[in-house]
Formats: C-alpha cells, structure tokens, sequence
C-alpha cells in the first residue's frame, strides 16, 4: 500500500490538474466573477493570484468597482458574481529531536486543503457586498461564513471615505492570510476575522481604516465566568501611505477576543497589538517586512509576544513563474505564575515556495518549510501556542484554482 502511495497521488492531482486546464480553457479571463464581469485579466488585479496589486487593492476598497463607477444593480451583470476556489495538496512532513536528531514522527497524505465558494461584486450603485463561505476540509471544518460584509461607499467622493459593516478582515491589504502566495500560513498575527463597522477609504497615497467590532469570545476551560454577550468592546485603525511604489503601514488593536487561544480563556481582559509593515515593490519583485507586538496577553500583565518577518517575492517568469522565501521568528515572553502561555512559544520558520502558473487562475505549487523552537507546530504548520516542538520540515506540491 505505502509503495503505491505516492504514484497514486501523482495520478490523482496530474487528473486534477488537466481537468482544471480544460474546463479554464474556454476562458481567456481569470479569476473568476470579476474577470468575467469586467473582461479584466487576472494580472489586472493581481501581482499573481491571489497576491493583489495596486489597482487591485483600490478595487476592492471601492467597494469592488472600477475607477469612475457607481456600480450595478444585479440584474444588470453580465453572469452571477460567483466563484469557486480551492487547494489540493500532497505533504510529506517529519519532526526529529533536536539533539539527537532521531526521527520522532513522520505524516505523508494527499488532501483537499480547503473549497471556498464567494460572492462579491455591488447590489447597487455605490453599495459594494462580499460573502464568503469555505470549508478548511483537511482540518476537518465544517462549511461556514469567513466574511460577510456590506460597503457603502463614496460617503466622501472618490472613496476618500466608505462605511462597511458585517463580518470582515482586519489586514493590511499587501500583507494577508487569504491572499498570500505561499501554502504555508503566517505565524505572525496579520489577519484577524472581526464583526463590527469599520470606517476606510484612501486619499492622495494614504490608505486607512478604523474600526469597532465584537469580541468574539468562546467558550473556555472557565466557562462559568466568561461572558459570551457579543458587544463593541474591541477597536482597531491602520493607515499606509505608498510612495514611489513602496507602502508602508501602521496598525493598532485592542481586543478582548484573545484570538490567539491562550489557555485558559480568560474573559474581561484585554490584548494589545502594534505592528509596522513595510513593502518594497519592483518591477519583478517585491520584498515585505513586519513587526508585531502582542502585549497583555489573556490580560496578563507582562505576557507579551514579538515576530518578525521578512519575504521576498521575485516574478522569475512573467505571469508565470513566481519565487517566494519567507523567514519568521516568534518570541513570547514567559510571565512568571501566568495561567497562559505555560510555555514559551518561541521559535523560527523558514519557507521556501514556487508557483507556476499553468492558466491565470490555476497555479502548480511546490514548497519546502522548516521549523525550530518550541510551541511552533508544523504538523499542522504555523499556529502559536501549540504543542512544543523541536526541529519540524514540511515538503508538498498542489493545485490551487480559481473560477
């Protein structure tokens, strides 16, 4: 069986892969409902899907309409404003002892990655809308709302200022969880799922947004004493300003959520957060550079945590050929007689990933990741606060779409 294995899954996903080719053949546009509604091609918008460009960024903060457009109503497109997207991978990961660097575990599995079905594009002028549905099915998911949110745009012209409401991402539009090039997810805290209203637009260079939202607390080891009421008890506000085609942004956030899990939950208390980005854009290549700073901790005084990160991404082959290396280090303090964070989560990772691009919206993928440290588990790869760990690899190959 093990032998027959690794053949079988090459079979499955070159299956995969040609069907995908053939059924995008008909399609000189790419990624999916935009490119169809507006005849953009998917370089438009993206640097390579799903990584946004300038003109995509602009896009998508006005409300998901052109330059100069108010939008349409839906029974004015030109096809449904729906798209299917997913990932199919092969891994093969392993962690040895740091020491004696004897093999202490090994995972090798093909798996669909995650199916996200979304919607987006304007109900009426001036009224931009996003859904979002996925299923992180290797993780076991179920099928659920990642974003749904309503933006009313142009409150001031030109989309210098625009009200959104629902279920949304707090990010800096360059640096995101959802639009990154690598399978490998951030260990840095980039993106957060917030619920609330959220002021933004941008002006002359500067893009910005604030916002007051839940605190999306859960259920914890102390259930008795958390409060579940959701109430606009968390904010946040960032600004980025581009200069000769370089960004750099700022951001603030003070939650109650404890979003990064420490355990136990403990409810009233608050967690900070400070970053600094910085992205370095050329013409085949951009280089991406970030601080962030988590400070009280599940409302431990003292309880901080600090990454760093650096990526370089280099457009090897036009539209076709993308090279991506990232470097992370995550440091957490350890708060003495502190409930959370009984270890320190501590450690570095390294990636190193290639996608081609065998259509505009279907790319071939190979990455390499490396971890070290304690607290950083790459089984199931970059989430803080898990179980402490020595020296983990992660090696796969996939197929990510887009319709």
């Amino acid at each position: 069986m093990k032998k027959s294995f690794i053949p079988m899954t090459a079979v499955l996903m070159l299956i995969v892969l040609v069907t995908l080719v053939l059924l995008s053949a008909r399609r000189a546009s790419a990624v999916p409902s935009f490119s169809r509604e507006h005849g953009l091609k998917c370089s438009d918008c993206h640097a390579g899907f799903p990584l946004l460009n300038e003109f995509g960024m602009e896009f998508k903060q006005r409300g998901f309409r052109l330059p100069d457009e108010d939008g349409k109503y839906p029974w004015e497109l030109k096809s449904l404003p729906v798209s299917v997207i997913g990932i199919m991978q092969y891994l093969n990961a392993h962690e040895d002892d740091p020491v004696t660097k004897a093999r202490l575990s090994s995972t090798s599995k093909v798996e669909i990655e995650e199916i996200e079905l979304m919607a987006a594009g304007t109900v009426a002028p001036k009224v931009g809308f996003l859904a979002e549905f996925a299923q992180e099915v290797a993780e076991g998911g179920t099928f659920g709302n990642e974003q749904i949110w309503m933006q009313f745009s142009d409150l001031i012209p030109a989309s210098v200022l625009n009200l959104r409401a629902g279920r949304m991402l707090n990010e800096q539009y360059y640096l995101s969880q959802k639009r990154r090039l690598t399978f490998q997810r951030y260990v840095a805290p980039v993106t957060f799922n917030v619920t609330g209203v959220e002021l933004n637009g941008f002006w002359s260079g500067l893009r910005y947004a604030a916002g007051v939202v839940n605190d999306e607390r859960e259920e914890g080891i102390n259930t008795p004493t958390v409060n579940l009421e959701k109430k606009f008890q968390g904010f946040y506000a960032w600004g980025t300003y581009t200069r000769w085609d370089h960004i750099i942004g700022i951001r603030y956030i003070n939650t109650k959520a404890n979003s990064d899990q420490p355990s136990p939950i403990i409810d009233g208390r608050t967690r900070q957060q400070l970053d600094a980005t910085l992205n370095l854009r050329f013409a085949r290549g951009q280089i991406l550079l970030g601080y962030f700073h988590n400070w009280d901790i599940g409302g431990v005084n003292g309880q901080d945590r600090r990454n760093y990160l650096v990526e370089g991404i280099l457009e090897a082959l036009p539209e076709k050929l993308f090279l991506d290396a990232r470097y992370e280090i995550q440091d957490t303090g350890l708060a003495p007689g502190s409930p959370n964070n009984p270890m320190r989560a501590n450690g570095t990772l390294v990636t190193a990933h290639a996608s081609y691009y065998v259509t505009e919206n279907i790319r071939a993928v190979a990455e390499f990741t490396k971890v070290r440290g304690e607290g950083l588990d790459i089984q199931r790869i970059g989430e803080s606060n898990a179980v402490a760990a020595g020296s983990q690899e992660r090696y796969l190959v996939g197929i990510h779409f887009g319709f």
